[in-house]
């Protein structure tokens, strides 16, 4: 199969053009979906599952395009918060292969390509597009007239690709501006919204900035208040801890304000109910779990980069240490990451991933050594074996690769 012959992040190159004839041949099925087309560094995953939800409890057939995925494929293409069926996936994929490799077609032009088709075919309401990696370039970009874009966050982050600076990666990100949509703009930094807001201005898009135009307010445990453009709801609870969540629900809420402008209706009971019952999994995902005749407390987060690694130190709710299973990408800041999370361990256990971009288990326990000590750090051959060495009810979180979370959902469900 397609996806199996290749890797990722191979084969990829800047530029539209392939998965453009491509989808021309097929009647450009992404401009007959009404779309809200999602950037950023983190927080874009979250705020779409927001979104859907919130869309769903509404009444509407929903789409949502995701990536990557945790255990399964076919995770990243849902219609109505259920994947697609493996047996049509597959048929979908041999279905178009021919011409996917004659233009030379990436592992996620393909598989964008594919999801637009399916959500055509299924008349969907609304599909709910996150953009793989930046935004100008990515494949997701062939969308022509979003309803909305939101940009959740920008930060350092596949710097190889974007951009060394975060008015780089800012102006990747603002690719998905179109004229004439909605633009959401979450929490980024002064320098990244200078650049969003030339953007939507040469395009005339109306933008609408976190605490500039929207607010999170009275933010405490799990439940905030939202004040909008035309809307305020109190009392909100959020379903996915960590207090970066409170941006990324107003954000979805803000969306009901600009989807409200084309038609769509929403009540604010089922607003609040969608934002209570949302999932996201490896996202401050804590579960109990029952593993080798042990019970433990387990944090699975995908957290790979600066900004998502503060956002899970602060949601930690006590200062007490815990176990550490670690792993991460070579493109990743990782003496960074390590220099952050260090000092919240009071074990590590170095997990070996068969993932040729992981950074070498050597290498990692050379970098933690600059902060603890050698007896605290434990090399493991697999993810079970890091699972199996955790003891009973001991506190112990997944860190810095959504791989690695991944690979531990696949051990524990």
């Amino acid at each position: 199969m397609f996806f199996e012959s290749l890797k990722e992040y191979e084969g990829m190159k800047p530029g539209l053009s392939r998965i453009k004839k491509f989808l021309d041949i097929f009647g450009n099925p992404q401009n007959k979906l009404n779309c809200v087309h999602l950037a950023g560094t983190n927080g874009k995953g979250s705020t779409a599952a927001f979104i859907d939800a919130v869309l769903r409890e509404n009444g509407y057939k929903t789409a949502l395009y995701t990536s990557p995925h945790l255990t399964d494929i076919t995770e990243r293409i849902k219609i109505d918060g259920k994947n697609i069926p493996k047996k049509f996936f597959n048929e979908l994929s041999e279905k178009y292969i021919k011409y996917a490799r004659q233009y030379k077609l990436s592992y996620f032009e393909y598989l964008t390509a594919i999801a637009f088709i399916y959500f055509a075919e299924q008349k969907v309401d609304i599909a709910v597009i996150e953009t793989g990696l930046g935004g100008r370039f990515d494949a997701t970009n062939v969308i022509e007239k979003p309803l909305v874009s939101v940009i959740t966050s920008i930060s350092l982050d596949h710097q190889e690709v974007l951009g060394g600076t975060i008015e780089k990666i800012a102006f990747e990100k603002a690719g998905i501006i179109k004229k004439g949509s909605f633009t959401i703009c979450s929490k980024v930094p002064l320098k990244a919204l200078k650049i969003i807001q030339s953007k939507a201005g040469k395009v005339c898009s109306k933008l609408c900035v976190l605490s500039k135009d929207f607010f999170v307010k009275n933010a405490t445990g799990n439940k905030f208040d939202y004040s909008g453009i035309e809307k305020d709801i109190k009392n909100i609870k959020i379903s996915l801890a960590g207090k970066h969540q409170f941006n990324n629900a107003a954000a979805a809420i803000c969306v009901t304000e600009f989807l409200a402008k084309y038609g769509y209706v929403f009540e604010d009971k089922k607003i609040k109910k969608a934002l209570t019952s949302a999932v996201w999994n490896a996202r401050f995902d804590t579960r109990t779990v029952k593993f080798n005749n042990k019970t433990f407390e387990l944090i699975i987060d995908g957290a790979h980069n600066e900004e998502g690694i503060n956002a899970f130190l602060d949601s930690l709710d006590s200062k007490k240490k815990l176990t550490l299973i670690f792993a991460v990408m070579k493109e990743k800041d990782y003496k960074k990451i390590i220099k952050k999370i260090a000092p919240v361990a009071n074990r590590i256990i170095l997990a070996e991933l068969k993932n040729t971009r992981a950074v070498p288990q050597s290498v990692l326990k050379t970098e933690f050594l600059k902060y603890t000590d050698e007896n605290k750090i434990y090399c493991v051959s697999s993810v079970k074996e890091a699972l199996s060495s955790i003891k009973n009810r001991e506190k112990t979180a997944v860190i810095g690769s959504l791989y690695l979370a991944g690979e531990i959902l696949k051990n524990i469900n």
